[in-house]
Order: C-alpha cells, then sequence, then structure tokens
C-alpha cells in the first residue's frame, strides 16, 4: 500500500515538473512588489503599507512580497494593515527577515504565505498597554478572535495562532501529529488518563517560534536567506479562479487535492522584476510623528506656547512655536489618511473663542468653556481616529496633565531666565526708591479752610485754598469763577467744596 501512494506521489511529481518547466514563457517576467515593514507599527506604517498596496494594484503586479522585521506595535493599526492585505487579488508574502513579534505576526500570518530566514522568530502577539503590562480581557479576547480568524483564512493552524496570544492555553502534539491547544484543567484531565501530548508551549507561557520549530509545525511555507531565494522557490498558479503564488510542493499537494487539470500553472518567480516600494523621508518623518508619546508631546508643547502668546503682548518664539507644534499634530496625522481638517478648524475656532474671552469678554464664561470644549474635542477626534477609543482617552488624559505641567513649570522657571526677563519690568517701584501713586500730602488739614474758585467749578476745577492751587469738586451746582468756596470734606485726594456767600 505504502509503494502505491510513493508511485502516485511520484507521478504527481513527474507531472507537475512538466507543467513548471514547460507550461511558463521566458519571456512573460513576473512583476514583484516589495514592501518593507521595518518600523513600530501605527498609523503612519499603516497609511504606507496602504499606500504600498494601492501601487502595486495599479501596476498590476504579480505579487507582493512584505520584507518583515518589525517588534510590533499599535494592534488597530496592525488589523487595519490585515485588513488592506485580505482586500487585495495580489497574492502576498510576509518574509519574515529576523522578527515578527506582536503586530508583526499578526500581520504576517494574514499573508498568503510566509517565509523565514534562519535564526528568525515569529509570535509572541499579546497585547499590552503604555506600561508594558498586559491589557485585560476584552482587549485579550479580541486579538484572539482576530489572529485565530486570520490564521483560518490562510488555512493556518488556528491553534498555533491563539498561544501566540494566550499564555493561559496548552499547545500540545498528540501522537499522530495534529497540535491543538489545551485549557489547563483539558490538559490536566488528558494527562491523568495517561494520553501521551509533547507540550509545545507550557501554560504561562507565549509561543514564539524560530524558523526551525515555524516550518515543523506547518505554520510557515519555507525558508530562504535572501529574496532571490525567496522567488526561486515560487511559482504563480490559478486554481478556481483565484491566482496563488505557491512553493512546487504546494503546487504538487494542490494538484492532489483539487485535480492536476484544475491547476494551472501561469509563470514563475525565478528572474521576475522587482520594484522595492521604499518609504520616502516624508514617510519616516510621519512614522515618527504619529507614534502616540510624540502626538502627545507636540500637542501638549503647541497649547502650552499659543496660551503664552495670548497672555504676553506682541508675537514672538512661544506663538510661532505653538503654531508650529499644532501643526505638525495635525499635519502628521493628515497625512495618515484620517480626515483631521474639521478636527484642526475647531481646535482653531476654539482658541479664537478663548482669546475673545481673555482680551473681549470680561470673565470667563461661555466663550472660554465652548472653546475648551472645541479643543479637546478635536483632540479626541484624532487620537480615536489614530488609535481606540481607550488609547484615545488615555492619550488625550497625559495631553493635559502634561500641558498643565510644562504651564507650571515654565511659570516658576522663566521669570528666572534672561530672555524673559527682557521682556518683563523686574525692578520694583516702591516708596524707598521715592516712587509713590499719589501726593503723601495730608488734604485733612484743609476742611474748614476757604479759599477762592480760579476756575468755573463743573463740578471739577481749580481753587486757592490758603496759598496752595489745589484740584477741587464741588458737592452742589455749578460755581462760578472767583466765587468764595470752603472746604466741607477730604476723600482720599479729593477736596470737596460749597459756595459760600461773601
Amino acid at each position: 500500500m505504502k509503494a502505491k501512494k510513493d508511485l502516485v506521489r511520484c507521478t504527481l511529481l513527474l507531472i507537475g515538473c512538466l507543467f513548471i518547466k514547460g507550461g511558463v514563457s521566458a519571456e512573460d517576467s513576473a512583476q514583484v512588489y516589495v514592501i518593507d515593514i521595518r518600523n513600530e507599527i501605527g498609523t503612519g506604517v499603516g497609511a504606507y503599507i496602504s499606500e504600498g498596496i494601492r501601487v502595486a494594484e495599479t501596476a498590476e503586479a504579480d505579487v507582493i512580497v512584505f520584507d518583515v522585521d518589525t517588534p510590533g506595535g499599535r494592534v488597530d493599526s496592525a488589523v487595519n494593515i490585515i485588513r488592506a492585505i485580505q482586500a487585495t487579488q495580489i497574492p502576498t508574502i510576509a518574509f519574515v527577515n529576523r522578527q515578527a513579534i506582536s503586530a508583526g505576526a499578526m500581520i504576517s500570518a494574514a499573508c498568503s504565505q510566509i517565509v523565514m530566514t534562519s535564526g528568525a522568530t515569529i509570535g509572541d502577539s499579546a497585547p499590552v498597554n503604555l506600561q508594558g503590562e498586559e491589557a485585560g480581557e476584552k482587549a485579550l479576547s479580541y486579538i484572539r478572535g482576530t489572529i485565530r480568524a486570520t490564521a483560518e483564512r490562510q488555512e493556518r493552524n488556528p491553534d498555533i495562532a491563539e498561544a501566540m496570544v494566550d499564555k493561559e492555553l496548552v499547545l500540545v502534539r498528540l501522537p499522530d501529529g495534529i497540535i491543538v491547544k489545551l485549557l489547563p484543567e483539558e490538559y490536566a484531565v488528558r494527562e491523568e488518563a495517561g494520553e501521551e501530548m509533547e507540550i509545545l508551549c507550557a501554560q504561562g507561557k507565549l509561543l514564539t517560534l524560530s524558523t526551525k520549530q515555524a516550518l515543523e509545525y506547518g505554520f510557515v511555507d519555507a525558508q530562504a536567506e535572501t529574496l532571490g531565494q525567496l522567488l526561486v522557490q515560487y511559482q504563480l498558479v490559478e486554481s478556481e479562479g483565484i491566482t496563488m503564488a505557491l512553493t512546487e510542493e504546494a503546487i504538487l499537494q494542490k494538484q492532489s487535492e483539487v485535480g492536476v487539470a484544475q491547476v494551472t500553472l501561469l509563470k514563475s518567480l525565478e528572474g521576475a522584476r522587482v520594484i522595492e516600494f521604499e518609504a520616502t523621508l516624508a514617510d519616516k518623518i510621519v512614522f515618527f510623528l504619529t507614534r502616540p508619546y510624540i502626538s502627545s508631546l507636540l500637542l501638549s508643547l503647541g497649547i502650552l506656547g499659543i496660551f503664552m502668546e495670548i497672555r504676553t503682548p506682541g508675537f514672538g518664539v512661544p506663538g510661532f512655536l505653538g503654531l508650529l507644534c499644532i501643526g505638525l499634530f495635525f499635519g502628521g496625522h493628515m497625512l495618515t489618511q484620517i480626515e483631521a481638517e474639521w478636527a484642526l478648524l475647531a481646535f482653531i475656532i476654539g482658541i479664537a473663542l478663548i482669546a475673545l474671552e481673555v482680551f473681549v469678554i470680561p470673565g470667563f464664561g461661555v466663550a472660554g468653556i465652548m472653546g475648551i470644549i472645541l479643543m479637546l474635542g478635536s483632540v479626541f477626534f484624532v487620537f480615536n481616529k489614530a488609535y481606540d477609543v481607550g488609547t484615545a482617552v488615555q492619550w488625550l488624559s497625559i495631553s493635559v496633565i502634561l500641558t498643565s505641567g510644562l504651564a507650571i513649570l515654565a511659570a516658576y522657571m522663566l521669570p528666572k531666565t534672561q530672555a524673559f526677563q527682557r521682556f518683563a519690568l523686574s525692578t520694583v517701584m516702591d516708596a524707598d526708591m521715592g516712587y509713590h501713586s499719589s501726593s503723601l500730602e495730608d488734604f485733612q488739614s484743609y476742611v474748614g479752610k476757604t479759599g477762592t474758585a480760579l476756575t468755573p467749578l463743573r463740578p471739577a476745577g481749580t481753587a486757592r485754598i490758603g496759598n496752595k492751587r489745589l484740584d477741587v469738586v464741588t458737592v452742589g451746582d455749578f460755581i462760578a469763577q472767583e466765587s468764595t468756596v470752603k472746604v466741607l470734606e477730604v476723600e482720599g485726594s479729593k477736596i470737596f467744596v460749597e459756595e459760600i456767600e461773601d
């Protein structure tokens, strides 16, 4: 029986080789687009990859190869990248060129094929928060379901994918070679029953596979050290109306499953024309600006600079730097295909309302409150579009706290700097130095004295009391010039007089 199976396999191998060698025109070379994933996964990287896929589709590329070497990053950004990969009709190959960790493993699992270099690793996809601590059960459940569905779509073992996310699972290999996940209690029951199982990943550990392990477990499809070695191993075939890139061994397996006549060989990737979709300087700047902590810092510095400018006369360095930081915050996210134009407009209106409250309307009321709401709302909109809701709230809170801290620091430190002292009056004008707000004369001594109005009093004017010329105010009606007046009362520097008959 075994000899018969070997004979059938050899026959299929011979037929497949004839198709591979004879069914491809040497003149019809393939076109391969290479897109690097060599940065921390974020909204900027997501926009770059989506654009790369769009360019490859426009150029009618035969295959897209993702050159992966990433420690991971934002899960929500990875999910958007996965959707973009799954939406394209072009066959995709993930070339894990050293590491595909966390979100990188999820993206690799979404591709039609996975190829790894020797010494590479893939896995460890558990979600963590900003402090590096494990995320809650809700986030874990979402990621576990996402990576499982992604693996199933590409006919990979979903239990292996789940073990990369959930460390509470036990991944075992049964005597028949099947790899399955088990809950700890299931494993304990089966172990107690004496069932033979090889533990591949124990409870409390996340699965991370080396190249050798990934090939052995059937999670990846091939090994290659360079892009050229990768392309040599692959052929473009069409089966059941779907174009796919497969290795020679995978082609034979496909032929045995659906029949040789149902698998049409199109072209080899050996000698294909390779086009690299490189990240431009602008792309790299966007990658940097849209990192959550950089965005939060830009926002805080921008708001601080603008409010410092509002509180000081003229327009100077704080205002320029504030506007620059705000522009980088909104502009960077606009370039990641987030429609932040309306958010920017709302932010500007918010600043205008606060300025109106400061310079025109006394006190603090509706305009100031509306301005703050518009500013916070616009920032939350951008964070929410760039990240998930929880992350948006978290980074918005961090921005508010950071802005408050920087404002307090500026209020304490700036008055001590030489640059600030050039714009502020630092000399104290007190009485010891000869400065005073009004005359030091005691006007109470004039009460009851009489004098002459030197000017008409309407009601204020000038009168001569004794031998002093003084500013006076009447307590009654108009008093004509040269009339006799008497001082009735003194309040501070105000002298009140009335007309008396000679």
